[in-house]
């Protein structure tokens, strides 16, 4: 707790009166100081906490307070040396740092006039330890890949086609790829092609290439198709040093270098490769952010069916790609019944917010965006209130109010949102991040109410498209008007990765007392089980199983 004013004024007369009743008469007092040993008092926002990110930046916001004034407030990332933040007048501040790939240890250090600290340190994970795709499904543990389910090109990283109908099939259980790097930091799967970066920022690519997804050009093909279609080998893209994020679509990728470039490479004809043209690439070529007014560094890739967008450290959102379902926000549709411009081949600014919005509470700083989901053709922001944003394809109401009890009604939402729509359901929910992959979406949220007194972080709130199997193997789809815990019994999740119709999450390990019972915690998986997605022989022949179950992953030889 902080000295206050009042306390040390208070202080003052007490000495005072007890020099006068030892005989001291008050003209003769000397001027006597109290010390201040009290630290400063530091808060942020919600948004500054431990777990992993998909953004290559932490928006941290807040206040520091002390009745002797503020000498400094500075940041320390891992090794590096300290940074001043700036701070106003009331002590309130408002800024971006840049992460690394991989571990980030973060403290912020208040001091004030009287050389009191107060610190707060945070460790933030740039990464993606899990990933799903169409139907195959890959984990990270201590930088070995373990990959299972779909493997008709390739996909999984075995070196080897395999089918259904093969003696052995696809791996339907964890299987360690040993074809790849050791010290990869992490992975983003997509359809049926995969990505990875390793500790040095190089980027790695296996799987289907039709379309030269895989950016490793046009050459050294494998046949899994009747045509030189896929790679089974996993081998790094070259011309890109220093990446710290990459975003896998449905045929394109993203990738994002620490310099704040973005790169693209694989199918071009709707512009979703950002060059200003609409030739397809099988090599990363840069993204053209030249008539993008304003763009600070970009800190978050994301890809979808068709489009593209990307993340600024002022909290800005760029897009570029397909329009034709409202995927740029620009407050049309273009169908045939509007004469619009369907495709943007480079960047444009994508207006979620107001431009004078500011945060309720008055805490002076404005309100931004500090990330981005995407599916086939829809788009989520979260920004630093808590809020989120959503526009583009809502037809099985993968931005809200649009599925079972709403459709048809005069309160039902369009199946195409125009332009960026807060989602009101989120009001006073704490966000810790979004996720969407075909036509659901997902939030992961903490200090949820689990009873009379109990609260619980880490759960996983659904909505759109959701199918669940009754007891006859009858498989409903009912989409879900607004987030729903569907998922009752999963808590502590503290990442995930939404493929296109399953999913795997990482719950932290239990503890007791402080003390943890398990070194690394649970991989667990749901949804669509196709072909050993789910990695549990249990559920290799249900078509939707939506009980998070344990996969197990083999012990390293």
């Amino acid at each position: 707790m902080r000295s206050s004013s009042l306390m040390q004024a208070m202080a003052m007369v007490v000495i005072a009166l007890l020099l006068t009743a030892c005989g001291h008469d008050s003209d003769t007092v000397a001027a006597i100081t109290v010390i201040d040993r009290t630290p400063p008092l530091l808060t942020t926002d919600s948004g500054f906490v431990d777990g992993y990110t998909a953004v290559a930046a932490v928006f941290v916001s807040g206040q520091v307070q002390d009745s002797s004034g503020i000498k400094s407030l500075t940041y320390a990332l891992n090794e590096a040396p300290a940074q001043t933040l700036t701070v106003d007048a009331k002590g309130y501040f408002d800024d971006r740092i840049l992460l690394s790939l991989g571990n980030n240890k973060l403290t912020l250090e208040a001091t004030d006039n009287a050389g009191n600290m107060m610190r707060s340190t945070k460790t933030l994970y740039l990464g993606n330890t899990v990933a799903a795709g169409g139907s195959h499904t890959g984990a990270l543990r201590d930088g070995q890949l373990y990959a299972w389910g779909r493997n008709n090109y390739g996909q999984i990283g075995l070196s080897l086609t395999t089918k259904t109908t093969d003696v052995i099939g696809h791996p339907d259980t964890p299987m360690i790829v040993n074809h790849a790097p050791k010290n990869l930091i992490s992975i983003n799967y997509n359809q049926n092609h995969s990505l990875a970066i390793n500790q040095e920022g190089q980027v790695y690519s296996w799987g289907a290439d039709k379309y030269g997804q895989l950016g490793r050009g046009e050459i050294g093909r494998d046949d899994c198709r009747e045509i030189e279609d896929c790679r089974l080998d996993i081998s790094p893209i070259a011309g890109i040093d220093d990446a710290v994020m990459v975003a896998a679509g449905y045929k394109h990728n993203l990738v994002l270098t620490k310099d704040g470039s973005v790169w693209s490479f694989g199918a071009n004809t709707q512009g979703q490769l950002g060059t200003g043209s609409s030739a397809s690439s099988s090599t990363p070529i840069r993204v053209d952010f030249s008539n993008a007014n304003d763009v600070g560094h970009i800190v978050q890739v994301v890809a979808s069916a068709n489009s593209s967008y990307a993340l600024d450290d002022k909290g800005e959102v760029w897009g570029w790609g397909s329009d034709a379902y409202a995927n740029l926000g620009d407050g049309k549709t273009c169908t045939a019944t509007n004469s619009c411009l369907n495709i943007h081949s480079t960047p444009t600014r994508i207006q979620v917010l107001d431009n004078n919005s500011t945060k309720s509470n008055a805490t002076h700083y404005k309100e931004k965006i500090i990330q981005l989901a995407a599916g086939r053709d829809h788009v989520l922001a979260l920004t630093n209130t808590e809020s989120v944003y959503g526009w583009g394809l809502n037809d099985t109401s993968q931005l809200g109010y649009n599925g079972q009890a709403f459709r048809d009604t005069k309160d039902a939402w369009a199946d195409i949102i125009v332009t960026p729509t807060k989602l009101p359901w989120f009001t006073n929910k704490e966000v810790r991040r979004i996720y969407a992959n075909g036509h659901a979406s997902y939030a992961l949220l903490d200090n949820v109410s689990m009873g009379t007194d109990s609260k619980a972080n880490g759960i996983v709130y659904a909505w759109g498209a959701f199918g669940e199997t009754d007891s006859t193997g009858k498989t409903v789809y009912n989409n879900l008007d607004e987030p729903t815990n569907k998922l009752l019994h999963l808590k502590n999740i503290d990442t995930m990765a939404v493929g296109i119709m399953h999913l795997i999450a990482h719950e932290k390990p239990s503890s007791q007392n402080g003390i943890s019972n398990s070194k690394n915690g649970s991989f667990l998986t749901w949804g669509w089980s196709f072909e050993g997605a789910l990695g549990n022989k249990d559920t290799t022949h249900i078509w939707m199983y939506n009980t998070p179950t344990p996969v197990h992953l083999p012990s390293q030889i």
